[in-house]
């Protein structure tokens, strides 16, 4: 095992720096992914990142780099070895839960912060996650549209793009 040193002054006063620059961070506005369990009515795998943190890709859209179809099998891990039994974590397929997808869309000659939160037909049998998903992305206070997108329904994914 390495060796530990204490931390100079100098060290201190730069990582309390940093973690005051923070102050406030868990309130800005969030791009990312999540599931939602209809057993617990809550979201699940929820991967986000600050919106202001990223840059706008080449099509002009923020949103974090976790994939879908690369992250449920941890997620799912997780949940069962942290002892979970909920009905969700007993399927492989991870286009079998509700999930979604929330971007910035960068707005043309402004500095305008909008929002996009893609979701599947789900969202009509299950309107509290509306709520939920405006919790946990911030997006209580920015322009925002939930939109439709077949790729988000149940049984669809990436796999369909490859037929």
């Amino acid at each position: 095992m390495s060796e530990f040193r204490k931390s100079t002054r100098e060290e201190s006063e730069l990582l309390f720096d940093t973690m005051r620059a923070n102050v406030g961070a868990h309130t800005r506005p969030k791009v990312g992914m999540f599931w939602y369990n209809p057993e617990r009515g809550r979201l699940v795998g929820v991967r986000s990142v600050a919106a202001q943190d990223l840059q706008f890709n080449e099509k002009g859209r923020k949103t974090v780099s976790d994939l879908h179809h690369t992250s449920w099998d941890d997620i799912r891990e997780d949940a069962i070895g942290s002892g979970s039994t909920d009905k969700i974590w007993s399927e492989t397929d991870y286009t079998q839960i509700p999930r979604g997808c929330v971007f910035q869309i960068q707005v043309p000659d402004s500095d305008a912060e909008y929002y996009e939160v893609l979701v599947g037909k789900w969202i009509h049998e299950y309107p509290d996650a509306v709520e939920l998903i405006v919790k946990a992305f911030n997006l209580a206070d920015v322009e925002k549209s939930f939109i439709y997108s077949h790729h988000w329904d149940i049984g669809h994914g990436t796999s369909e793009f490859y037929i």
